[in-house]
């Protein structure tokens, strides 16, 4: 972990926890959730940038990074372990 910061997602403050993998930033978002079910990993890319989301215990998760797929999915299952 390298730090942390608040930012805003469709005008919606989340935490925003940063890690660094070699020379990739990770950013891992989190905010609160109305769905208290837990829902699977899902995995997208968008020029460039890899996300993983989920939900877990009432909290929405997004992780994003320039980091390849498998490594990011390995960073989410590392980081919230089912």
């Amino acid at each position: 972990m390298v730090g942390g910061r608040l930012d805003y997602i469709a005008d919606r403050p989340v935490a925003a926890i940063v890690y660094r993998r070699r020379q990739h930033v990770i950013n891992l978002f989190v905010w609160p959730s109305a769905q208290t079910n837990a829902e699977p990993r899902t995995s997208a890319a968008l020029n460039g940038f890899n996300t993983v989301m989920w939900i877990s215990e009432g909290l929405r998760y997004s992780a994003v990074s320039d980091l390849n797929k498998p490594e990011l999915e390995l960073f989410s299952r590392l980081w919230f372990q089912e």
